[in-house]
């Protein structure tokens, strides 16, 4: 029997997934950061609760591969813990935050090599 991770059990969010881990370091850990403070001011959620779960949920091991970034880490917990429709929504917001950080992170690297 194959192992279906979460996130793949949803399509939108299995290709997001696939995309961050795609990126590079830097690159990802900007994004992770702008999706916390996404969902933190956007969702309507417990905050206190969410960073009591992250609290609980320290990392022990670093067995995938999100986990290595403790911001990333964080990011996959909350959208973990959210319902259907605020995941939907979430999504949504964080690909518009993507085109916008690969635009600026491009626009620098260009400017870098000139």
């Amino acid at each position: 029997m194959k192992y279906v991770r979460w996130y793949d059990k949803d399509p939108d969010l299995s290709s997001l997934m696939s995309f961050l881990e795609s990126l590079n370091e830097d690159v990802r850990d900007e994004i992770a950061q702008d999706l916390i403070q996404i969902i933190l001011s956007e969702i309507k959620t417990n905050t206190d609760g969410e960073i009591s779960h992250l609290n609980d949920n320290k990392i022990t091991e670093y067995k995938r591969w999100y986990d290595k970034n403790l911001s990333l880490h964080s990011a996959v917990e909350i959208i973990k813990n959210l319902n259907d429709e605020q995941r939907k929504e979430i999504i949504s917001l964080i690909m518009e935050s993507i085109v916008q950080i690969l635009t600026e992170y491009n626009y620098e690297q260009s400017n870098k090599e000139e």
